[in-house]
C-alpha cells in the first residue's frame, strides 16, 4: 500500500536523518568556535550532502532510483535545500539573536524539504 510505503521511507528518512544531523551538527558546533556562522553552516551542509548522496539511494529509498544521474539530483536538491536553509539561518538569527534556535528552527524546515524532494526524485517512475 502507498501510505506504508510512505511510511517505512519516512521512517528510514528519519534514522538516516538523525545520523546525518548528529554529523552535520558536530560540524556546525565545532565550526562556530571558529568561524562564522554561515561558513560553519556551509560547511556542515556539505558533509550532509556526501552523507546523502552515497546512503539515501540504496538504503532510505531501497528499490527506487540509485543511478549517478538520481545522486547528482540528490545533491542538486539538497544544494538549493542548502541555499533557503541559509536565508533562513541568516533571516532568523537577525530576528531572534540566538544562533542555537535559529539553527534548530532551519534544520526543521530543511529536514521536511529535503524529504519531500529527495522521495520525489529516487521513487519517481522512469
Amino acid at each position: 500500500m502507498a501510505a506504508d510505503r510512505i511510511g517505512a521511507d519516512a521512517i528510514r528518512f528519519l534514522v538516516a536523518g538523525g545520523l546525518n544531523t548528529a554529523l552535520t551538527s558536530l560540524v556546525y558546533f565545532a565550526g562556530l568556535t571558529v568561524l562564522p556562522s554561515a561558513l560553519s553552516y556551509a560547511i556542515a551542509w556539505l558533509a550532509g550532502l556526501a552523507f546523502a548522496m552515497v546512503f539515501y539511494p540504496d538504503r532510505v529509498f531501497p528499490g527506487g532510483r540509485t543511478g549517478i544521474a538520481d545522486r547528482l539530483a540528490i545533491g542538486g536538491s539538497i544544494a538549493v535545500v542548502f541555499v533557503i536553509g541559509l536565508t533562513t539561518l541568516q533571516f532568523l538569527e537577525g530576528i531572534l539573536q540566538n544562533t542555537v534556535v535559529a539553527f534548530f528552527m532551519t534544520l526543521a524546515t530543511t529536514t521536511v524539504l529535503n524529504f519531500l524532494i529527495s522521495r520525489w526524485i529516487l521513487r519517481r517512475p522512469c
